[in-house]
């Protein structure tokens, strides 16, 4: 059985998710900082934009078999994190509880990166947002 703060989480996360949905919302200039991080990282070819970037979270967000999991930074912060494939890789997308983004990048092992005990697995995307 949940608790009452535990349900205040996943009801927090469900409508991070949503609002990051509808619109894909960044810190004021990280949006492109992220995406010259992940063209550096060879996550994404130099001739990306923004807009691809953004439709790789889009998709992400709106795959109904990604999986949801929390992040718990220092026993305080809290970022959603969805986990999902994107031309057969695995992609983490992370924001914070007001659905800005934090990033999205696919690591290089998502099952070590995932092991971490700081990550709290929710359900997929189906099961929290049914």
């Amino acid at each position: 059985m949940r608790t009452d703060s535990a349900n205040e989480l996943l009801s927090r996360a469900v409508a991070a998710i949503r609002a990051l949905q509808a619109e894909i919302r960044w810190k004021p200039g990280k949006d492109i900082q992220h995406l010259r991080t992940r063209q550096h990282y060879g996550h994404l070819p130099r001739s990306a934009t923004l807009i691809d970037y953004e439709a790789i979270i889009t998709s992400i967000l709106r795959d109904d078999s990604a999986d949801v999991y929390v992040y718990v930074w220092q026993s305080e912060v809290i970022y959603p994190t969805i986990v999902g494939s994107h031309e057969n890789r695995r992609w983490l997308v992370m924001f914070d509880l007001e659905g800005v983004m934090e990033t999205a990048f696919p690591p290089t092992d998502p099952e070590v990166y995932l092991s971490d005990p700081r990550f709290q697995y929710l359900g997929t995307m189906k099961e929290l947002l049914a």
